[in-house]
């Protein structure tokens, strides 16, 4: 990506090649009760970049990790001792969202 793309411009560059930058990614609230699925608790969320990430657990410990991109929903059962280490790294879990 370089400085156009980001948005970025030099007040030598020609006012034809300016570009607006890009909006920034629509918010998720991730603690609204309607985010997370009944019977389920959300342990951990995070946000970045329009890329959403939170864990959920059930009443009987199973733990599940969701992921939203660009509207685009996935959910993945993952074994508790895997929990973690799939909400830092989702992509390595099997998650096929749009990028």
């Amino acid at each position: 990506m370089n400085r156009v793309d980001r948005g970025v411009r030099l007040i030598t560059d020609h006012p034809s090649t300016w570009q607006t930058p890009p909006p920034p990614p629509l918010d998720v609230d991730l603690s609204d009760d309607d985010f997370v699925p009944g019977g389920l608790k959300a342990w951990a969320g995070r946000t970045s970049d329009g890329f959403h990430v939170q864990g959920l657990v059930d009443g009987e410990g199973q733990t599940y990790i969701t992921c939203v991109l660009d509207g685009v929903c996935e959910t993945r059962e993952i074994a508790p001792e895997k929990a973690l280490d799939a909400f830092i790294h989702p992509f390595a879990y099997g998650f096929n969202l749009p990028l």
